[in-house]
């Protein structure tokens, strides 16, 4: 693990014995390219949690079963999943496992995710290969001497080994997690010949912090590439043909070095002691004087199969550890169409990719059921609060985790798994096609749509506006319509000006044209006057009768005249009008 670590950071030193240097390598570093790659492809879409309702066809079970998916997905969202899920597919190709602790952060009150270095992570022995939940685990890390004295200065001061101390001097810190407990402690600094005694004293090692585990469960998760019987990365089988490639390219270079500053030796004649008067400066242009001798050049080229056997370790690289050539923007040379090429390169990652989510799905299966235990064991009966990913506003929903979490059963699954980001969204467009996927599904698959339901929401929301804006076009179009001018000015004006939506500026245009239709003004006022309207098309007032009105039909207006004949008045501006004329 620490030579793929080290090969993937370039700190990789060939050695070269027989001319007594080492050189630095320079050829191009598939492991990098190939784990990156790789890597990019099985994070680029995330899963989707489901929790199936306690009660099918209960609304109230069906809400809280998707308030869980909710939870979830907001735990997900405040930890960055997403970014960690990059960070740990790395670490499961190149060290063949992913470890992550879910702890509980009494800052935040909720379950936190913390990856772990699979080179500092000692889980203890399980007999099932496919157990991701070990017993117990050890971490190991680093911590500065600054951080140490700040957080825990009373009980490492004056007890600790400490050695040469500087606030740089790094310590290490021992992380125990089992079903019961939370250990840290911390080792002192090691003992060497140099330390005076007073800088050897103090302990070993200090426990610095116990917590007692509340879920009752182990709080690590450890998913690990599928084997035969030893833990094995994707890119183990590549070191050796890297540092030989490297190395001939090391070796390569030094003779073209030699070739082009040839090795010289000064040739004696028969019976003469050679010497040399003046040495040559090919760059300034001075030439050499040699006396009873000759200069002779041993030149030094490259063996004719060095090209040959350096492509050869490449493609053996390429194969063994599965990085085509498309992972760099090239192409192989067999490959004629485009087809041809999508099929190599899906014969080759589409399997990997689809087998390291299905791991992932199973750890973050477990993770969640961790994450929902340290909720209902911390805060169960607390009542609290999260926002939807995605929600624009009226995200925030309250819960208590006691109520919710009724169960912790529910999946885990990869929208479409072997599949990126740039497969899925053209399998789902098919699939949508030829009517063989609901769009509510292809809603859920789509790593785009953080919230299905809202999106739902959405689209029928466009939906009715853009049937709203369709009528209006088509009324205000027709000059007998009931968009008149002045109410078709009056609804811009409320959506361009006023900014209101078009439902609520279509009920404001809808109410100012019914209060002015009820209306009386007295006759050849400018308000009984159609305008640019057509006449009798509701744009005017209506013209109050010029002598005195008669009693009886004001009284049936108002429900005294004959029987069937009562007509209420059409609006609480109408009833003021006819009060008046009463």
């Amino acid at each position: 693990m620490r030579e793929i670590r080290d090969l993937a950071n370039g700190d990789i030193v060939i050695p070269l014995s027989e001319l007594d240097r080492n050189a630095r390598t320079n050829v191009a570093n598939l492991l990098v390219q190939g784990l990156d790659q790789t890597s990019m492809r099985i994070a680029s879409t995330m899963p989707m949690p489901f929790f199936p309702p306690l009660k099918p066809g209960n609304a109230d079970s069906q809400e809280m079963a998707r308030l869980r998916k909710k939870i979830i997905l907001s735990y997900w969202d405040q930890n960055k999943l997403a970014l960690k899920m990059r960070r740990r597919a790395r670490h499961f190709l190149a060290y063949s496992s992913a470890p992550v602790v879910i702890r509980p952060n009494f800052s935040k009150l909720q379950p936190t995710w913390a990856v772990r270095n699979p080179l500092d992570t000692y889980p203890a022995a399980s007999e099932d290969p496919d157990n991701l939940v070990p017993d117990d685990c050890i971490f190991t890390y680093t911590k500065s001497a600054q951080w140490l004295i700040d957080h825990y200065g009373e009980q490492v001061v004056g007890k600790l080994r400490m050695g040469k101390i500087s606030f740089d001097t790094r310590f290490t810190l021992l992380e125990y997690v089992d079903d019961q407990e939370i250990v840290i402690c911390v080792i002192g600094a090691p003992v060497t010949t140099e330390m005076q005694p007073v800088e050897r004293a103090g302990v070993e090692t200090i426990e610095l912090e116990r917590m007692p585990n509340r879920t009752g469960m182990p709080l690590t998760v450890i998913p690990q590439r599928i084997s035969l019987d030893t833990p094995r990365g994707q890119y183990d089988g590549v070191l050796g043909m890297y540092f030989t490639r490297a190395r001939l390219q090391a070796l390569t270079e030094i003779a073209i070095e030699r070739g082009i500053f040839p090795d010289e030796y000064l040739v004696a004649r028969a019976g003469e002691n050679p010497e040399i008067i003046q040495m040559a400066d090919g760059k300034t242009g001075q030439l050499g004087v040699v006396k009873g001798g000759d200069i002779q050049q041993l030149q030094t080229n490259p063996g004719y199969k060095t090209d040959t056997a350096l492509d050869r370790l490449e493609r053996q690289e390429r194969l063994e550890g599965a990085i085509p050539a498309e992972f760099g923007g090239e192409s192989g040379s067999n490959i004629r169409t485009g087809r041809r090429g999508e099929n190599v390169l899906s014969a080759t990652v589409d399997f990997r990719v689809q087998e390291t989510q299905a791991v992932f799905e199973q750890a973050l299966y477990e993770e969640d059921k961790i994450a929902i235990a340290i909720e209902k064991a911390y805060w169960g009966s607390q009542k609290k609060s999260f926002f939807i990913p995605g929600r624009v506003s009226g995200g925030m929903t309250n819960y208590v985790a006691n109520k919710v979490f009724e169960t912790d059963f529910h999946y885990v699954n990869y929208p479409s798994s072997g599949t990126d980001v740039n497969g899925l969204i053209v399998g789902l467009g098919q699939r949508l096609g030829t009517g063989l996927m609901s769009k509510e599904s292809a809603r859920e698959a789509d790593p785009l749509i953080t919230d299905p339901e809202l999106e739902k929401d959405r689209i029928a929301a466009e939906s009715m506006e853009a049937a709203l804006l369709s009528s209006i076009q088509a009324q205000a179009a027709d000059p007998n319509g009931p968009y008149q001018p002045d109410d078709l000015a009056y609804l811009s004006m409320l959506t361009i000006e006023k900014n209101k939506p078009l439902y609520e500026a279509v009920q404001l245009t809808q109410k100012r044209a019914q209060e002015r239709q009820a209306a009386m003004a007295p006759q050849g006022a400018p308000e009984t006057m159609p305008g640019l309207a057509m006449p009798g098309m509701g744009a005017e007032m209506q013209t109050a009768p010029a002598g005195p009105p008669d009693i009886q039909q004001l009284l049936s207006q108002l429900g005294g005249g004959e029987a069937g004949a009562a007509q209420l008045p059409p609006s609480p501006s109408a009833v003021l009008t006819l009060g008046k004329r009463l």
